[in-house]
C-alpha cells in the first residue's frame, strides 16, 4: 500500500494542478487518492498544465489569500474590547510591581552583606543622600 501511495506522491509531483484543486476546496486528497488508486492515472488526463494561466492563478490567489487575511484580522481588532484590554494591562502591572519588589527586597539584602571592611564604601548610594 505504501508503494501505491508513493506512485500517488509522484503523480502529483508530476501535476501540480491537483495541489491547487484541493486548495480550491475543489477535491480533497482522500478523493485524489481514490481516484488514483481505482481508475488509475487516465482520470487525470483532462488536467493540462497551462503555465500563462497558472501564473496568473497564482497571482490571483495570492492577492485574494492577502485580502482574506486583511479582512480576517480586522474582523480580530473589531472584535477586541478596550476595557478589557485596559484591565488586563492593570494586571499585569500590579504583578509586574509585587514581582519587582520582592526582587528589590532581595537585591537590598544582598548589598547589606557585602562589606569591603572600609565603611565609606559599604554604604549604599541611597544613604548617602
Amino acid at each position: 500500500m505504501s508503494a501505491k501511495l508513493d506512485e500517488f506522491k509522484e503523480f502529483v509531483k508530476r501535476h501540480p494542478l491537483l495541489k491547487g484543486m484541493v486548495q480550491s476546496k475543489q477535491k480533497t486528497w482522500q478523493e485524489l487518492y481514490e481516484d488514483y488508486c481505482i481508475l488509475g492515472e487516465g482520470a487525470f488526463e483532462d488536467i493540462k498544465e497551462e503555465p500563462t494561466k497558472e501564473e496568473t492563478k497564482k497571482e490571483t490567489k495570492s492577492s485574494s489569500s492577502t485580502e482574506d487575511l486583511i479582512k480576517t484580522v480586522v474582523g480580530y481588532v473589531k472584535k477586541i474590547d478596550p476595557d478589557q484590554v485596559t484591565k488586563t494591562v492593570t494586571s499585569i502591572q500590579k504583578v509586574l510591581e509585587l514581582f519587582g519588589g520582592i526582587g528589590g527586597a532581595a537585591t537590598g539584602s544582598a548589598l547589606a552583606k557585602k562589606s569591603t571592611g572600609d565603611p565609606l564604601f559599604d554604604k549604599r548610594f541611597d544613604e548617602w543622600y
